[in-house]
């Protein structure tokens, strides 16, 4: 299965999102009565204000719950915080936290007088079960204060555990989300120096980081650069790197530029690089390398196919396929890249 397109899933599903709501509130807001509209489409709209009026304290409830999941997601994934909230788990998260608000308000409204002003309700629940839920009271402290013997009640212990089991769903998502973009970077930065001088760039040009930040990241670019690491170590480290310091918006303005180079040294050629790369990894990855092995004639570039096409734990050959791909496409062009991979049978499905 191939490791999906995160930042595209959060951007349609908002887009989806967005137009739905505008639509209902369009409609909503739209006076129909003495407009001529059928009857049913009258009523409808009557019925659906009514029960607007009744849920709206408890979407506005879910939605200060769904905010405290979105603030726990960019805290915890500050580097991939728009992957995280799109990542399967982070919506548990997120729906988990709007629901149990929305169920605590429901509870409060039960045994809460009819006269308890709703507006008030609305914010102690709102603001008030999420910290509650993650709560640990201690009623009997030891004296000597070390804490081992305090007498407390956890009342957050099980969405704790359920908070740490989103938060390594989401990571191990994101490991394949990560590789990825790193391999990108790699099949446009050839050689330990060319990705060594991006990162430096890419850690000069950040204006947020403080002395100590920018001075723990250019150690690790030491560290990465050992000559007794291996080099594609090495590189996988730089790409690591990068992606971390630039986000995967600068990858993709770093890998268009690079193929923008290509297409340009190619001629000025229409077929664009990830339609190329899209025809050639639904080739088996055997005969993806054979291709590629076949088209490529400079040692690093055979060298860099044999490394993408090994069997490594954890990485699906989807994600090798692509990589190799990529690598073909960006050497010998997105056109000739397309006209080899429409010589080779497709593959049986």
């Amino acid at each position: 299965m191939e490791s999906p397109d995160l930042r595209r899933r959060f951007n349609v599903g908002m887009a989806a999102w967005v137009i739905v709501s505008a639509a209902a509130l369009i409609f909503l807001a739209t006076p129909l009565t003495g407009t001529g509209a059928p009857d049913f489409l009258v009523a409808v709209q009557t019925q659906l204000r009514a029960a607007l009026v009744s849920l709206a304290p408890y979407l506005v409830v879910g939605a200060l719950g769904a905010a405290v999941g979105l603030a726990e997601l960019s805290k915890t994934f500050s580097d991939y915080p728009r992957e995280a909230i799109a990542a399967r788990w982070g919506q548990y998260l997120i729906w988990l936290n709007a629901a149990a608000a929305m169920f605590a308000y429901f509870v409060a409204r039960i045994y809460t007088p009819p006269e308890t002003n709703s507006v008030l309700l609305i914010l102690a629940v709102g603001l008030g079960f999420p910290a509650l839920i993650r709560t640990k009271f201690t009623y009997a402290k030891e004296l000597d204060g070390e804490g081992s013997a305090d007498s407390s009640v956890n009342i957050g212990w099980l969405y704790e555990q359920f908070q740490y089991l989103c938060k390594k769903q989401i990571d191990l998502e994101l490991m394949s989300y990560r590789r990825m973009q790193v391999d990108r970077l790699m099949g446009r930065f050839l050689t330990v120096q060319e990705l060594y001088q991006t990162a430096v760039y890419t850690l000069n040009a950040r204006a947020t980081l403080t002395a100590e930040e920018e001075a723990a990241r250019l150690d690790e670019l030491q560290k990465a650069i050992d000559p007794k690491l291996p080099a594609d170590l090495a590189r996988l480290n730089l790409g690591l790197l990068i992606l971390e310091l630039g986000g995967v918006s600068y990858v993709d303005l770093l890998t268009r530029a690079k193929s923008m180079e290509a297409a340009a040294a190619a001629g000025g050629e229409e077929v664009s690089v990830d339609a190329a790369v899209k025809e050639l990894r639904e080739l088996p990855l055997a005969d993806l390398q054979a291709l590629a092995l076949g088209a490529l004639t400079a040692p690093e570039d055979q060298a860099r196919v044999k490394s993408l096409c090994e069997p490594v734990p954890g990485i699906p050959e989807v994600t090798q396929r692509a990589s190799v791909a990529r690598l073909l496409a960006d050497r010998v062009g997105a056109k000739t890249a397309q006209e080899l991979a429409r010589q080779r049978p497709s593959p049986a499905h």
